[in-house]
């Protein structure tokens, strides 16, 4: 798991590495060691992206968090 990925998916979410885990249902250890870029387990990340994908990212914070490029459909 990408470190930067993950903490780019938790901001548009407005989530914390806690909430995430308990959204995820695993450690709060288990969240920091793949923000940190450790290996977790193929069980954890499967959780990870389940409880990603529950939670809508939200609007406003995804649009600050675009680029210009991005906002404006340019490439």
């Amino acid at each position: 798991m990408h470190p930067g990925r993950l903490r780019w998916e938790l901001a548009r979410r407005g989530l914390s590495e806690r909430e995430l885990a308990r959204e995820a249902r695993i450690s709060a250890a288990t969240v920091s060691a793949a923000m940190s870029g450790r290996a977790i387990a193929a069980t954890s990340l499967s959780l990870i992206a389940n409880a990603l994908l529950r939670i809508p990212p939200v609007e406003i914070i995804d649009q600050l968090l675009r680029t210009d490029n991005e906002r404006l459909g340019v490439d």
